[in-house]
């Protein structure tokens, strides 16, 4: 990648390195109390145990503190309960690389931000002994991955994360917020139970249909919502004109009229407010990615974890 494209577009090599930095954070409950994810309550992420499989007839050599007592003073013979190792967990992965998402101010757009999230997260999740799917979705195509722990999986995903990444253009002005609830409905199918679904993107497209989906999610599985957002969206910088333009169609908009400059912070407000609403009532943890900052540093900051100054990038 060249100098002028870094922070614009991703490569695979960029991706494959943060491999090396997956460390000193986790998606599981037990977190440090500054973490986001500590004190969910209604949390069902219980991490890997063992599962009862069946009672069995003591013989010799096995574990004498596996003895079931009741049915052991009950039938008169000595029983022990047989356990298998609960099986790994299954994350899924949902991200967007719509058009809304090639947009940045700062560091890196939107779009780079949420890819940097995701190879951490992978890394982290295979680190983890856990399998790893996907779904990478732009405005006109979603491709699905099913979950597994190998890093031959990984690389698939993350080679057509950097087709739709570098596909991204200024000139493109197709918009379908309609993905969004294509990609839960799908995850929908798929997920089973005690699954950790996370959702990275900008909140486009989150409407009453997405709620149910992720409240439908939420009931048998863990979600966490990652909000990538570039500073610009939050406030318009100083100056008395500006001009905008999305590749095609450009207005020239004066930045002093204090009803443009609400309007315009409005509609960050509102998407943010709608997730905050739904962490609220379903005990749903929410990232909040800026463009501005390394990712690595919010994730450490979020979950709770100090950055060693070696590990900042």
């Amino acid at each position: 990648m060249s100098d002028d494209e870094t922070g614009i577009y991703i490569t695979l090599e960029e991706l494959v390195k943060f491999r090396y930095f997956a460390k000193g954070f986790s998606f599981l409950p037990s977190q440090p109390v500054h973490s986001i994810l500590s004190g969910r309550q209604a949390s069902k992420m219980r991490g890997r145990g063992m599962d009862f499989a069946e009672m069995k007839q003591f013989v010799q050599g096995d574990d004498t503190r596996n003895i079931d007592w009741k049915a052991t003073r009950r039938t008169g013979k000595t029983y022990i309960r047989v356990f298998d190792e609960e099986r790994d967990r299954r994350v899924w992965i949902l991200i967007s690389q719509r058009n809304s998402m090639f947009f940045g101010t700062k560091e890196r757009m939107k779009s780079v931000a949420a890819a940097h999230l995701m190879a951490l997260a992978s890394y982290r999740v295979l680190d983890s002994g856990d399998r790893v799917g996907a779904i990478v979705y732009n405005d006109t195509d979603m491709k699905f991955f099913k979950a597994q722990r190998s890093k031959q999986g990984l690389m698939q995903i993350f080679e057509e994360l950097v087709t739709q990444n570098r596909a991204l253009d200024k000139t493109q002005n197709r918009d379908n917020n309609a993905q969004l609830n294509n990609a839960l409905k799908h995850i929908n199918a798929v997920a089973k139970h005690d699954d950790l679904i996370l959702i990275i993107g900008d909140g486009r497209g989150a409407d009453e249909e997405s709620v149910k989906h992720v409240t439908s999610l939420n009931i048998h599985n863990d979600v966490i919502f990652a909000f990538i957002y570039d500073p610009m969206e939050e406030a318009l910088p100083s100056g008395a004109s500006l001009f905008l333009s999305d590749g095609e169609k450009a207005i020239d908009v004066d930045n002093n009229d204090s009803k443009f400059q609400k309007r315009f912070a409005d509609i960050l407000t509102q998407r943010k407010e709608k997730l905050q609403n739904l962490s609220r009532k379903q005990a749903i943890a929410v990232l909040n990615i800026s463009t501005a900052k390394p990712v690595l540093d919010q994730v450490m900051e979020q979950l709770g974890h100090a950055l060693s100054a070696k590990r900042r990038r």
